[in-house]
Parts: structure tokens; sequence; C-alpha cells
């Protein structure tokens, strides 16, 4: 019968097979050969298989033994990270967390930090969530998202304990095709009102207030690299962040729009990017420690200029 079978039989077996004997196995676990020669015999037993051929000078697994030899392995590794996980969640650490982002986070400080969170906490499972500004923001007060990080450009947050990791810089775009990319520089506003501007928006913003809109015609779309691909294809102008149009200026696959004023400013848009919680809901280790690497991670590249962050003046 298997259902006496314990965890201490699948370890003995596992390191017998490591250590090549059971000698070997018995030495390594500072216990008696007989120990380990009577616990591969409870499981063979309760098994109905033979796991070991010992008829030659060290024991051979069968081929059921080869079979089954990962199994075993699983789930010693699967009540190992059971008890890691109890002990984590013990001492107060998430068993899951929901991350919010928008559009505007620079891909390289979101996956230097996530790939040093999967080693620091590798049983915390973690939910992605890619929102715009506002319905970002909602995630968060609505817990729905534990933790996010994106641009800053409302006042009203308040309600969120909000740390900086950098400035993202906004630049308006069009394709060499465009009929505004032929035009001086340092244009005036008014030029934009007359061509076809992509705006990201979330389908339930629709009809709030529009915040970077200067066009009469405005084509609305959720996602940024749908934005991108239109913009290079010569279809509008539109605003995005400078990191991520950084090669397509370069290259001459878009071309930079200076117009004189934008919303009033003689500047073109620079945010703060945060990585924020709400006030009233306190966070676990993981959750911090998230914030303290985004902050430490994302000042770095600031520093190094691994994304823009320097606001260009409009003349």
């Amino acid at each position: 019968m298997t259902d006496a079978l314990t965890l201490d039989q699948f370890v003995v077996f596992i390191t017998v097979v490591e250590k090549g004997s059971f000698a070997a196995a018995a030495r390594h676990l500072n216990r008696a050969q007989s120990v380990i020669t009577y616990a591969i015999q409870k499981l063979e037993e309760q098994s109905g298989l033979l796991l070991f051929d010992r008829s030659h000078y060290r024991p051979v697994l069968t081929d059921a033994g080869r079979a089954l030899f990962p199994r075993a392995r699983r789930i010693v590794n699967d009540v190992s990270d059971w008890r890691i996980q109890v002990k984590g969640i013990t001492h107060g650490v998430e068993a899951q967390l929901t991350l919010v982002l928008d559009s505007y986070v620079p891909a390289n400080l979101l996956s230097q930090v996530l790939s040093e969170f999967e080693a620091a906490f590798p049983l915390v499972e973690l939910r992605l969530v890619v929102k715009t500004s506002d319905t970002a923001a909602e995630a968060l007060r609505n817990g729905s998202a534990d933790v996010g990080i994106m641009i800053q450009y409302r006042p009203s947050l308040e309600d969120f304990e909000r740390r900086v990791c950098g400035h993202v810089e906004l630049v308006a775009v069009a394709a060499p095709s465009h009929p505004l990319a032929n035009t001086t520089t340092h244009f005036p506003a008014s030029y934009l009102r007359d061509h076809i501007q992509l705006v990201l928006d979330a389908m339930e913003e629709i009809g709030d207030q529009d915040h970077g809109v200067h066009a009469i015609n405005r084509w609305r779309m959720t996602h940024m690299e749908t934005k991108h691909d239109l913009l290079r294809a010569g279809i509008g102008w539109g605003s995005m962040p400078r990191f991520r149009v950084e090669d397509d200026l370069h290259k001459g696959t878009l071309v930079e729009l200076t117009p004189d004023r934008w919303e009033g400013s003689d500047q073109m848009p620079n945010f703060p990017l945060i990585v924020a919680h709400p006030k009233r809901k306190a966070i676990g280790p993981a959750a911090s420690w998230l914030m303290d690497k985004f902050v430490e991670h994302g000042l770095q590249l600031q520093a190094s200029n691994r994304f823009r962050t320097l606001t260009s003046p409009i003349r």
C-alpha cells in the first residue's frame, strides 16, 4: 500500500541514487547502512516495484526506478518549498503580490528589478497588470493592486505613499512623411490642431478630462506599442517617452516635433516616475523590497542616462 509512504523514504531513495551506493548514502545521512537498506526495501514493498537492481557491485536503478526518480525529487522539493513558504508567511512575507504599472515604465528598469525579486522571493507569486496612469492609480485605491509604478502627471495622489525613482521626458514625434515633420522648428502649437493626434487612453477613461491633447481629431488606443507602430507608419502624430523613441530619432524613422508651447508651457513635460502604495494599507516585506529596488535601480539608470530625464526647453 502506498498510503504509508514517508518523506524520509524519498530522501533516502534520492540520496542512494546521488551518492551511488547504500554505504555512501548512510555516511552522508549519518545513519547505519541497515537503516538505509530497510528504508529502500519498505519503499519498494509499498510501491510494489523494485527500484534498484542489486545484482551488480553497486545498486543500479531499474527501469521503474529511473522513471520514478524525477517524481521523488519533485516530491521532496515540493515539501521543501512548502516549508519555506510557510516560514515566509509566518514571518509576514506575502504569498502573492499584484504590481500595476503604466506604459511609461522603462523595460530595463522593470526587468532588472523583477530578476532580483525572483531570486530574493522565489515563492512569492507576482501578478503584473499594465494600465494607463489613471487606471493604475485607481487599481491601487480599490485594492486590486498592492504596489504601482507609474508617471505622476496629476497632483491628486495625496492618498499614496510615493517615492520617485526617475523622470520620464515626453517628446512629440511623427514619421518623416508626415506634414508636421517638414514644418519649421519651434512652430506655433496651433499647427498641431489640424492633424490627427494619437492618444494613449483606457476605454473606461473616454470622456474624462484630456491631458496633453491638442488636436481636434484624436485617435485613442490602449497600448503604447500600437501607438508607436502607427506613428512609425505615418499615421498621425503624438507624444511618446523619449527613451522609447530614441532609436527611431537616431535612425530617422521618427522626427521630433518642436511646437513653441505645450499646454501653456515652453517645455515639454518631464514627469516623475513614482512607485507607490496606498497610505491606508500596510505593505509586507516583499512589497517594501520592490519599492526600495525600483528607487535604487531607477535612480541609477537616471544617473547613467540610460533612460532620458532632461527636459528640453521649447524656444
